[in-house]
């Protein structure tokens, strides 16, 4: 456990510690778990780790995304046991298909309470691996937008390997790593990650007729969350919270727009139970314009998921409401978010965490929004039930609100014959007799 000392002079630590990516990346040995954040990935240190693949065994590699390093290979599986936990990259996905990595399915809650209490059972964290802006004269270095566990893991990991990018913004919250908790500095100089905003007028009109029903489920002063996804990523560019007043933010992450809701005095934290007055997340900005603006701003206050995808801390919202993707919905309100059948497609990231705790909020919602069909209409993602094998990622005990671009089906407090007509009424209509026919069979005596 690696704890912040500032009895030691921070100059002297730095050149102490700092060290090309080879040297550091001697650190890792057989047998340690590697941990690296979201958006963590150093570049060089990865490189340097790869390349000693020859001389180690077994070493446990943990990560949302994993980049390949040239050690999806079967003849490297001796050296590498590599998990992931979002097959939203094609090449994780290609190697999940091909039993090269393992997933790791989790759901942002408690992350690390097999390593904090459990470590008989799972073994400790034994390196941590994170990219930091360059230290300054105290020796404090920050994790920049993007904090996912990056802070809170340099306090439990045995031991931590940093890369310097002087690119990545200074932000406030709790974003920052002594010089004291590292053993190893290694420069680099990754660029500032930053994408442009997507075009408006690309958006399909499924997507302009779901933000136009989601605009009619938001309220003055609602504290919301967005996930990523296709069509819940498009949801502040096309106006779903235009009507809105004094909204509050507190959320995983960022998506395109989202900044610009604060830059429009849109959200403005003012009656936000938790962090009045204050953006928070754990990632914040999506374009290089946002990142400017984010950088050194107090308004955003950036926190480990162990602290924003805490239901119970989501739940602390009087009026929460969460707005999340899935692939498909079954009749009786059970929600798949990354899986068809068994096949993994993406990850469950902090959707269950922020749907439970909008669940729990005493005015809250848990929103679930997805386009009413796919393939060119061909296939319902409104299905009668899930088919054997089938990964469930909300259970039906937890429906709430359901969206697709025909309307809103209100689930809680009804029951399954209920659900079933509420959900038939938003199906694609080409599909709705066929699923009136599967309820009928299913549900009705």
């Amino acid at each position: 456990m690696a704890e912040v000392d500032l009895s030691a002079d921070p100059a002297h630590l730095i050149q102490e510690k700092s060290c090309d990516a080879l040297v550091a990346a001697t650190l890792v040995e057989s047998g340690d778990l590697v941990w690296i954040p979201s958006s963590h990935q150093p570049p060089t240190v990865l490189a340097a780790l790869a390349a000693r693949g020859e001389e180690l065994r077994n070493v446990k590699v943990r990560s949302v995304v994993i980049p390949d390093m040239g050690w999806f290979r079967e003849e490297a599986r001796e050296s590498w046991d590599l998990q992931v936990q979002y097959a939203l990259a094609p090449d994780n996905r290609q190697a999940l298909d091909r039993r090269l990595i393992d997933f790791h399915p989790f759901s942002l809650i408690n992350q690390h309470k097999a390593h904090d209490h459990r470590s008989d059972e799972s073994g400790p964290l034994d390196v941590l691996m994170a990219v930091v802006t360059p230290p300054d004269e105290h020796g404090w270095m920050c994790v920049g937008n993007a904090v996912w566990d990056a802070v809170s893991s340099a306090r439990r990991a045995r031991k931590v390997i940093v890369e310097t990018s002087p690119e990545l913004p200074q932000t406030f919250g709790d974003t920052r790593i002594h010089v004291s908790q590292v053993d190893a500095i290694v420069p680099g100089d990754r660029p500032r990650l930053g994408s442009p905003d997507p075009d408006v007028s690309n958006f399909p009109e499924t997507d302009r007729a779901i933000a136009q029903h989601v605009r009619s489920l938001v309220r003055d002063r609602d504290t919301i969350q967005v996930g990523i996804g296709r069509h819940t990523g498009a949801l502040p560019l096309l106006g779903a919270f235009d009507d809105a007043n004094d909204l509050g933010f507190f959320s995983e992450l960022t998506v395109p727009g989202t900044i610009d809701l604060v830059r429009r005095g849109i959200i403005t934290s003012r009656y936000a139970e938790l962090h009045p007055k204050r953006f928070v997340s754990c990632h914040a900005g999506n374009s290089l314009e946002d990142l400017a603006y984010v950088e050194n701003n107090p308004f955003f206050e950036l926190h480990s998921y162990e602290h924003t995808n805490d239901p119970m801390k989501i739940a602390q919202h009087e009026q929460m409401l969460t707005l999340n993707g899935a692939l498909m919905v079954d009749l009786s309100g059970q929600v798949g978010v990354y899986a068809m059948g068994p096949r993994v497609y993406s990850g469950l990231g902090g959707q269950l965490a922020f749907h439970l705790g909008a669940f729990m909020s005493r005015r809250g919602r848990a929103v679930t929004v997805l386009p009413s069909s796919a393939k060119k209409g061909a296939i319902s993602t409104i299905v009668p039930q899930f088919e054997a094998g089938q990964i469930v990622s909300i259970p039906r005990e937890l429906a709430d609100t359901v969206v697709t671009e025909h309307g809103v089906a209100h689930l809680l407090g009804k029951s399954v014959r209920e659900r079933a007509e509420a959900l038939i009424e938003i199906a694609d209509p080409s599909h709705r007799s066929t699923l009136r026919d599967e309820a009928r069979r299913l549900y009705w005596p």
